[in-house]
């Protein structure tokens, strides 16, 4: 049992999915601040050419800390062997994170729209529904390692 917990411990998948539950609660709590407090449930104009909704300008406020925290813990925790240069990593992380971004948009546009959920609890089940796919592309792009990793 005792050798079962250290493994899991060591595992670079359960690693990453502390640092997403981390990043991801901090990207939550900070979507419903905003939805809830900064934005109060209301949409707003954008220069008098576009309106946001309140649920939008919460997600991309949202995802923007929650990113960051995801990338900073990931690197330092998970993928700490990587080679590659900080910049490239960033770099690479935030194409992935643009992509991830899009479909928790389509996700949660869905699931409020069609389905007329909360958007909180929108948020919350899109971001865990995406975590696998999101695992396996920063392993194999955003922090490659080398052959002998």
């Amino acid at each position: 049992m005792q050798q079962t917990l250290k493994k899991l411990l060591k595992s670079k998948i359960f690693k990453y999915f502390i640092s997403a539950g981390v990043a991801t609660w901090v990207d939550i709590t900070v979507y419903f601040l905003a939805y809830n407090y900064l934005y109060k449930k209301l949409d707003f104009d954008l220069f008098g050419m576009y309106v946001v909704s309140a649920p939008s300008a919460s997600l991309l406020l949202s995802y923007t800390i929650g990113l960051l925290t995801n990338f900073t813990i990931t690197k330092m925790l998970v993928f700490k062997e990587s080679e590659l240069a900080t910049y490239k990593q960033l770099f690479r992380y935030v194409i992935v994170a643009i992509f991830v971004l899009i479909l928790n948009y389509i996700a949660m546009r869905f699931l409020i729209r069609q389905l007329d959920w909360f958007p909180t609890v929108s948020r919350a089940v899109s971001a865990i529904s995406i975590g696998l796919l999101s695992f396996v592309i920063h392993k194999s792009f955003s922090f490659k390692m080398n052959s002998k990793s």
